[in-house]
């Protein structure tokens, strides 16, 4: 129920939305504040309100219609210059018009912002807080404060707005202030006209744009702040370990962790840097050199930490992971393969001859890390014939170019778990032989076995002649290298074993494609004895 009086009505249309725990204390200087721990009647209000001997305040709801900014009279903010620069960066949410007020006796500042309709009350406290942050004020208790205030979710209890005391109360020392911040009167009838004019006068189209940033402005900071304590103790945790380097063997994985770790979150490192920083800060690390058994292959291991450390952590400060590229994991390993590769190209291009395209692929996969099947499948990147025309080009030598003349081995038929045909030879189904001999069999509406008991027969050894075998020629030169390396033989045990099974040549060199696989196959069934004299 509202009062009779005007002016009453007026005051709790504004300041009576919300009366649950007002405010009261004695008339006095300083005021002790007490909560009343029930909903307060409006009519009540008001009489507090006339009684000379009271100070009343109130609180804020879900909604509201005004904030306030109190200036405390010692505080640094209490002048008309302040006053001035708080208005000036108001007006950059949208609002144009404030209404100062002395607060009381003590010369306090109360700088009022009405608003023509409610707003949510926290989106106002937050929009308003980061308004004033980012133009450098600094929000304090005792200089500058803000209603309503940025309060925290009560879990097990619900958490009140700080409350405010009433404006203009009857010998409490409360007037109007002019923009110079001269009194001009407590009248309540001139208060209201003020309050009308700002009201009106705010950009309620810009003020409500700014509320959902100030909210998240606002949850990005305390974010922040509820991380700094756990980030400051991790960084104190690495740099402890860091420090104290190894003590014994068999650490080396879990410092290059850490090291990484700290690269990557406090220093914002990737790629390269981050490379360089662990091989840095792990070779000056105490006991390494005594106990690290990783000395001679350290670029290695920092690189391979370089490359899943991102895919973990991210710089500190950053507010989420890093999305990989399209393509996910492998498209990020693809591009970290290939990378690697051609910095390995630089390095061997001038530095190193190339005698073979074998022997260059094999080195390009040692330096960079990375296996022969990956260098062939970037074979764009340095093969003299696929390499791009913008490209530098690579010398070979004349033995490479009568590598690279050498007929190329087919492509492996179709699978057919993919392609679902099943791929057969000739002469082998029924349907071959009754459309080739029928008349000759003299075949009459019979079924056909063919023109052989049991199953198809594997192929014959390979020869020097046919079709080009299927194996790649890399591969099978790999495979017989493994063969002799497993039978242990020296070079006049392999001449041996090559002259009377191809006519007297001697070396791998002197043997095609095709003859290579035929010697794959001596070797495969072969006991790893040397027979020339033996067998």
């Amino acid at each position: 129920m509202l009062p009779r009086s005007e002016d009453g009505q007026q005051l709790l249309s504004i300041f009576g939305n919300y009366l649950w725990e007002t405010l009261e204390s004695p008339n006095a200087a300083p005021a002790r504040w007490c909560t009343l721990n029930y909903e307060q009647r409006p009519r009540s209000l008001w009489r507090d309100w006339l009684d000379p001997h009271k100070l009343v305040g109130v609180r804020f709801g879900h909604t509201t219609k005004y904030a306030l900014i109190d200036l405390d009279t010692l505080g640094r903010y209490c002048n008309a210059e302040a006053v001035t620069a708080i208005k000036d960066a108001l007006e950059t949410i949208g609002i144009a018009r404030t209404l100062p007020i002395s607060s009381s006796v003590s010369g306090g500042l109360h700088v009022y912002i009405p608003l023509p309709t409610e707003v949510p009350t926290f989106d106002l406290a937050c929009v308003v807080e980061q308004c004033l942050i980012a133009q450098g004020f600094e929000i304090e208790k005792g200089h500058l404060e803000i209603f309503p205030n940025t309060k925290t979710y009560g879990v097990d209890k619900f958490i009140e707005y700080n409350g405010h005391r009433l404006p203009l109360q009857p010998q409490s020392g409360s007037c109007l202030l002019d923009d110079d911040l001269n009194p001009i009167g407590d009248r309540l009838s001139v208060f209201f006209a003020n309050w009308d004019w700002a009201a009106q006068g705010q950009d309620m189209e810009m003020l409500r744009a700014a509320l959902p940033h100030g909210r998240e402005a606002r949850k990005q900071v305390s974010r922040r702040r509820r991380l700094s304590k756990t980030a400051t103790a991790w960084k104190a945790d690495l740099d402890d370990e860091i420090a104290q380097g190894w003590t014994g063997p068999g650490q080396t994985n879990r410092l290059i962790k850490a090291i990484a770790e700290r690269g990557r979150v406090f220093e914002g490192l990737d790629g390269s840097d981050l490379v360089t920083y662990i091989v840095d800060v792990a070779t000056s690390s105490p006991g390494y050199e005594q106990y690290c058994g990783h000395q001679p292959d350290i670029y290695k291991r920092a690189r391979e930490w370089a490359r899943s450390i991102p895919n973990l952590y991210w710089p500190y400060g950053t507010r989420e992971k890093p999305k990989p590229p399209p393509g996910g994991k492998n498209a990020v390993r693809a591009a970290d393969a290939r990378r690697r590769i051609a910095e390995a190209i630089a390095k061997i291009r001038d530095s190193e001859p190339i005698t073979t395209i074998r022997n260059f692929a094999h080195r390009i996969a040692e330096v960079a890390c990375s296996s022969v099947k990956t260098v062939y499948k970037n074979a764009d990147l340095w093969h003299p014939n696929e390499v791009s025309v913008t490209a530098e080009p690579i010398q070979v030598s004349v033995e490479a170019a009568m590598e690279l003349s050498a007929p190329k081995p087919e492509p492996d038929p179709p699978n057919p778990d993919k392609q679902q045909v099943l791929h057969t030879r000739g002469g082998i189904m029924k349907r071959d032989l009754l459309e080739v001999g029928a008349e000759e069999k003299n075949i009459n509406n019979r079924g056909v076995r063919g023109d052989f008991w049991g199953l198809p027969q594997p192929e014959p050894e390979p020869s020097s002649q046919g079709p080009p075998p299927d194996i790649p020629f890399d591969e099978c030169y790999s495979l017989v290298q493994r063969k002799i390396q497993q039978f242990k033989w020296q070079i006049e045990d392999l001449r041996e074993f090559l002259r009377p099974r191809f006519e007297g040549r001697s070396s791998l060199r002197e043997l095609n494609e095709y003859e290579l696989v035929k010697l794959l196959y001596f070797l495969q069934i072969h006991g790893g004895v040397c027979t020339q004299c033996k067998a």
